[in-house]
Order: C-alpha cells, then sequence, then structure tokens
C-alpha cells in the first residue's frame, strides 16, 4: 500500500514537472517568435531609410548638375553681353566715321550754290539713314538690356539656391576701410559708395577692343570712371577703368599704359 501511494505521488511529480516544462518550452518559442518579429520590423525600418537615403543622393546629385548648367549658362550669358558691347561699339565707330565724310562733303560742297539743293537733298537722306541706324542700336540696346536682366535674375536664383556653386561671380567682402562716398554723375553722394578694396574676378576679356567683363557692379558701389587694378596670383598686371554698369557686372577698359601682361578670365581685380 505505501509503495503504491509513492508510485502515485511520483507520478503526479513527473506530470508536473512535464506540465511545467511545456509551459517554459512554449513561453521559450514564443518569446523568440517576438525577438524574430521585432528583428524584422528593425531590419525593414533600415532598409526603407537606406532606400530613402540613396534617392536623396540621387536627388542631390541632380540639383548639383542643373546648378553646374545654370553657372555655364551665366557664363554665355556673360560672354554674349561682351559681344553685344562689342557691336555696340563697332557701330558707334561706324557712325563716326560717316559723320567725318558727311563734314568733308560739306566742305567740298562750299562755292558751289547750284548744287547745294542736290547736297541737301543726300544729307537729308544720310540724316534719315542715320535716324534708321539710331533706331536698329536702340533696338539693339533693348534686346541688350532685356538679356542683361534676364542674366541677372539667373544669377541671384542660382545664388540663392547654391552659394558655393557660384565661386565664378562671388564678390569677396571689402578688406579696407571705405574711403568715403564716391561722387555720382552728377556730382552728388551715391547710395552704395564704392569701397577700397572691394574685390572681384573677370568673367569675359575682349582683346579686339581691349575691355574686360567683371563680376562687379552698381551693387558693390561702381559707377563709370572707377579705377580697377587687375591681379594674377597676387601680383598686380594692368590697371582698368569701368565704362559701363549693371547691377551685377561691369565693362572697363584696359589702361594700355598700365598693362604689364594681357589680362585673362578669372583675374582677380580690385577696387583702389
Amino acid at each position: 500500500m505505501t509503495k503504491s501511494r509513492m508510485a502515485s505521488v511520483l507520478w503526479v511529480a513527473a506530470f508536473l514537472i512535464s506540465i511545467l516544462a511545456a509551459v517554459n518550452f512554449y513561453l521559450g518559442r514564443n518569446a523568440e517568435r517576438q525577438r524574430r518579429i521585432w528583428t524584422e520590423e528593425q531590419l525593414e525600418k533600415v532598409t526603407a531609410a537606406k532606400e530613402a537615403l540613396e534617392q536623396e543622393k540621387e536627388e542631390l546629385g541632380r540639383a548639383r548638375e542643373a546648378l553646374e548648367t545654370q553657372l555655364s549658362d551665366a557664363t554665355a550669358q556673360a560672354k554674349a553681353v561682351a559681344d553685344d558691347l562689342a557691336r555696340e561699339k563697332r557701330a558707334r565707330e561706324a557712325l563716326t566715321t560717316e559723320l567725318a565724310q558727311a563734314r568733308r562733303d560739306s566742305t567740298d560742297l562750299k562755292g558751289r550754290l547750284d548744287q547745294e539743293r542736290k547736297e541737301k537733298l543726300t544729307l537729308t537722306e544720310d540724316l534719315a539713314k542715320a535716324k534708321q541706324s539710331y533706331q536698329a542700336l536702340s533696338n539693339e540696346l533693348t534686346t541688350l538690356r532685356q538679356a542683361k536682366e534676364a542674366l541677372e535674375k539667373r544669377v541671384k536664383e542660382m545664388l540663392v539656391a547654391q552659394a558655393s556653386e557660384a565661386e565664378k561671380i562671388v564678390v569677396k567682402p571689402a578688406t579696407a576701410a571705405p574711403s568715403g562716398p564716391a561722387p555720382t554723375a552728377m556730382g552728388g553722394p551715391t547710395l552704395n559708395p564704392v569701397k577700397a578694396g572691394v574685390e572681384g574676378k573677370v568673367l569675359v576679356v575682349n582683346r579686339e577692343f581691349n575691355f574686360v567683363v567683371v563680376n562687379l557692379g552698381s551693387k558693390d558701389g561702381l559707377e563709370v570712371g572707377t579705377p580697377l587694378s587687375i591681379l594674377r596670383a597676387g601680383k598686380p598686371v594692368g590697371k582698368a577703368q569701368v565704362e559701363r554698369i549693371y547691377e551685377n557686372m561691369a565693362a572697363a577698359a584696359v589702361l594700355a599704359e598700365e598693362q604689364k601682361a594681357p589680362p585673362q578670365e578669372g583675374d582677380q581685380v580690385r577696387v583702389f
């Protein structure tokens, strides 16, 4: 009887132990399954983050290419402005030649009263041609101004979008103390006086008419007659004087008597 009871007790104990082992096994598998689910979720998040970073990298690459294209367009526009200025100078020289010829003709016609009316008619026709030429030049100047405004707008948008990509047209801060307000063409002070030491770069060189286009303009205080020093590797190679001003650029005639070496695109310019 005692052995039977002991056997029953042992059987019950074994049964309880097997139940506890099963419970522990189930709980362990459940915990392992939860860990596996959490790991998979984290893996999915990391994968999604990686894809997002790759997409952002591609977008940044495209944005950089777009900025480089805009910079190239801005340089081309600057060269177009230089070409327009050259054409304008050629037209002005042609008008000067025509005027000199008209004066010689007028001298030759003195004393020939019978041909005065015919010559007067010729001069009238020449005047009409001069007016037509003037109108053509006015139209060309209007086109040039529109192109200049479009260029300035594109440059501003480029600077706002990515200042580091606009290195060729960045104006460095002044390195010297201001020398006082510069007089305007009418003799009064300017709203944005030029400061000695303001620095920029040469954008375009026109060797035919010996002038340069620089990335300094009215916003930097430049005005007609402002003297500029041209430097290369920190050493002066010549001087120039401003002839034409826009908001973000200016055309300056190279002073032949001060020239030590021909100016090049990328040379440094400084107001002195």
